[in-house]
């Protein structure tokens, strides 16, 4: 004969799985919200960066900010409770780095050496937002702004003596596109490469964890 199966046994069994279903359910959501807000981020990132590979600049000479591109920049960012109009302010829940580089040769691209040579440098270098939020992975914007940025310019280039000679133009750790070398397939010495980094808090609870995304265009 099948034995009948105890109701109250079931019972018992299901409060002692119930926290840990609680527990999948909670971290699904989570998670699932986590993810959204960094595949957001990420096109954040390449979006600024094909803006900027348009010629959309995020400086200003006199004053140092351009708030009109800035704030198209955080309206694309509305499920990172980035600001809707304005544009991202120090204390934003999220910060951009929008940075044009390029690599010079032992000739420095000129023919002639500099201290710079074998090493790829800042042309151009603007943050906006929370910089405090998360550093850039490679250095911007450069460290010797505002010291270096040209002048005669606007959109946050930085003077070409400082871009060959200064060491703080340098910037780090970037590998992405190998070593680029005259007369073959790829990035050429002297091609400007556009490079943009985005982090946000991308927790459902509005702090904790910072995603990054980078894009280079």
């Amino acid at each position: 004969m099948r034995k009948k199966r105890n109701r109250g046994s079931s019972v018992i069994e299901f409060y002692l799985v119930l926290p840990l279903l609680a527990s999948l359910i909670i971290g699904s959501l989570v998670y699932g919200v986590q993810m959204v807000k960094e595949l957001q981020l990420l096109q954040v990132a390449r979006d600024t960066a094909s803006m900027t590979a348009r010629g959309t600049t995020f400086i200003k000479n006199t004053d140092h900010v351009d708030t009109g591109a800035q704030a198209i920049v955080s309206r694309l960012g509305p499920g990172l409770n980035w600001p809707s109009s304005g544009g991202l302010l120090a204390t934003s829940p999220g910060v951009v780095y929008v940075s044009a580089i390029m690599y010079l040769d032992a000739g420095c691209n000129v023919g002639t050496a500099c201290p710079n040579h074998d090493s790829w440098v800042f042309i151009s270098s603007v943050s906006f937002g929370n910089t405090g939020l998360r550093s850039s992975n490679f250095g911007a914007p450069a460290p010797c702004i505002p010291g270096c940025w040209d002048a005669s310019r606007n959109d946050g280039s930085l003077t070409s003596a400082d871009t060959r000679t200064n060491a703080s133009a340098r910037v780090k750790n970037f590998t992405y596109l190998g070593t680029p070398a005259s007369g073959t397939a790829g990035i050429q010495p002297g091609q400007y490469v556009y490079l943009i980094e985005a982090a946000a808090t991308t927790s459902p609870f509005g702090g904790g964890t910072v995603g990054y995304a980078y894009s280079v265009f």
